[in-house]
């Protein structure tokens, strides 16, 4: 049983945990304040390869003036055990120049994770270590949802896997805040990204992020200064 286990299992049972998250996503600059991005993240009892499982999949749609900056609508898809609540495979279809192509992360039991990237005819096979601390970015956001922050290293070292590659980060509690979700008690983290950042251009190297303190522990927000503005999410419905 590996280190992220350890750090999940006390919600493993948490039944509330299971439904649908919505969340828009807003683009600061000044005066200007416009919705960039809406974003639905599902979480529901499922199977992977026989064997009971949790799925997750994230939709993104974009704002077609802003696909230059952040990319085109995005799909991914994941599959956890739900023994250990650990990863079992990510899968991301996306068409570049005309082309079709596909990430695919395999969480394997020998201590790899298989990553196989795909555009058109070529096919880049490499390996990461499977250290129960390397996720890709939509496995990310339920490793933070389920995260025992009371019981983790500080800071706590990760890899985010990104587009077949693997870039360092770490994750800070940075305690309560009463003020960003004044009717939802909700803790803050930091993740740190030092090499890249979350947008597609590379910028967002610091991201706080909202969990709120109920038993749900739905990811309620985030924020990060970009090269230029600042970039938001809020969820807006459960």
């Amino acid at each position: 049983m590996n280190r992220l286990t350890f750090l999940l299992i006390p919600v493993l049972l948490l039944t509330e945990t299971l439904g649908t998250a919505r969340y828009e996503v807003r683009y600061k600059l000044g005066a200007l304040d416009t919705r960039v991005v809406t974003a639905e993240i599902t979480w529901e009892e499922s199977s992977w390869n026989g064997i009971p499982a949790y799925y997750s999949a994230a939709t993104l749609q974009t704002v077609p003036f802003f696909r230059l900056f952040l990319g085109s609508d995005y799909f991914a898809e994941t599959y956890f055990s739900q023994s250990e609540l650990k990863p079992l495979y990510f899968d991301n279809p996306f068409q570049k120049k005309g082309k079709t192509g596909k990430y695919e992360y395999l969480w394997r039991e020998d201590g790899e994770i298989e990553s196989t990237s795909t555009l058109g005819d070529q096919t880049v096979f490499q390996t990461f270590p499977n250290d129960g601390r390397t996720v890709d970015f939509l496995s990310l956001v339920h490793f933070l949802r389920f995260l025992d922050l009371d019981t983790a290293e500080e800071p706590l070292p990760v890899h985010i896997l990104v587009s077949g590659k693997s870039y360092p980060g770490e994750l800070l509690h940075l305690g309560e805040d009463t003020e960003k979700f004044p009717d939802m008690p909700a803790e803050k983290i930091l993740l740190r990204l030092t090499e890249r950042g979350l947008m597609e251009n590379g910028s967002g190297n610091e991201i706080y992020i909202w969990r709120s303190s109920g038993p749900d522990r739905n990811i309620l927000g985030l924020e990060t200064d970009l090269s230029t503005g600042s970039m938001y999410a809020r969820i807006y419905t459960n």
